[in-house]
């Protein structure tokens, strides 16, 4: 929920003292119809009160959601980092096997060279 700014606060503070001072004369004063202009009032500050609390609600239900997306991606983003950091260990193991695999034919190649060498050499 965003900050209110200055001026919309001091128009919510406005209202409201304007509206219990209306509460307070239509109690406390002597017009015909008091009671029930202040009961009016009280009742459209209930609602405009209830309104208020529901958006409040709405808007932290809403923060709660993006934090809980932030929580998935974080977790996402976890994996994915494991993932890669197996995938690294995998290359690795495969680069070095690779090079065993390479040792051994160049000593093959060596060895089938010098038997064919002594091959050579009893014809």
């Amino acid at each position: 929920m965003k900050p209110r700014s200055t001026a919309q606060l001091a128009i919510v503070c406005a209202t409201g003292l304007i509206a219990l001072a209306m509460v307070l004369y239509g109690i406390h004063g002597s017009l015909p119809h008091g009671k029930a202009a202040a009961l009016l009032v009280l009742g459209l500050s209930l609602v405009v009160g209830t309104a208020g609390w529901s958006r409040y609600l709405t808007t932290k239900k809403r923060a709660q959601a993006e934090l809980t997306g932030g929580e998935q991606y974080r977790q996402l983003a976890d994996e994915y980092r494991r993932l890669a950091d197996l995938a690294i260990t995998a290359q690795e193991h495969t680069d070095l096997k690779l090079g065993q695999v390479s040792a051994q034919l160049d000593y093959l190649r060596e060895q089938t060279a010098s038997l064919q060498k002594i091959l050579k050499e009893v014809e």
